[in-house]
């Protein structure tokens, strides 16, 4: 009896913060001038994380701004694509082929060392990328480059 009573308590609670995670992005109108984003640039500069060559800025649950100013681990996201819209710099993004050493590293997460395989991307300052949701990439990048980039999250229609 006293676990009925537990359940029937803790459970709902559970519900509502699965729900509420769910829905952190905003149901209104969102608008950011061109020097709010470039506050969001230099703030994901500034963020930088030397191990992973890899600062961020958040904007929403589903978006945020992406400096990158060296080659990152092999990714793969399995419900979510990436929309990519490179605002400066330059690189290029592996994307497709064989993950080398992939181990999940979070829900629908999965990294690795490299990629065996795939199509290069180069991208500068105003390209534009798609990479469907179950799809790895890589981000390579040549001593002395870097780029800032919006990265949406997009999850697929099933």
């Amino acid at each position: 009896m006293k676990f009925a009573y537990l359940a029937a308590f803790v459970c709902p609670a559970l519900l509502t913060v699965q729900v509420s995670v769910r829905a952190a992005d905003p149901d209104k109108p969102m608008f950011w001038s061109a020097a709010q984003n470039k506050d969001f640039d230099k703030n994901a500069t500034a963020k930088l994380n030397d191990e992973r060559h890899l600062g961020t800025e958040r904007l929403l649950d589903s978006a945020f701004v992406a400096f990158r100013n060296g080659s990152g681990e092999a990714e793969l996201h399995v419900k979510q694509a990436d929309l990519l819209l490179i605002r400066s710099g330059s690189g290029t993004v592996l994307v497709g082929g064989e993950m080398i050493e992939g181990k999940p590293t979070g829900p629908d997460e999965i990294r690795g060392k490299s990629i065996r395989g795939g199509t290069k991307y180069p991208v500068v300052a105003g390209d534009t990328l798609y990479i469907p949701a179950n799809t790895v990439h890589q981000f390579l990048m040549e001593p002395g480059q870097s780029f800032t980039a919006m990265v949406i999250k997009i999850t697929p229609k099933q």
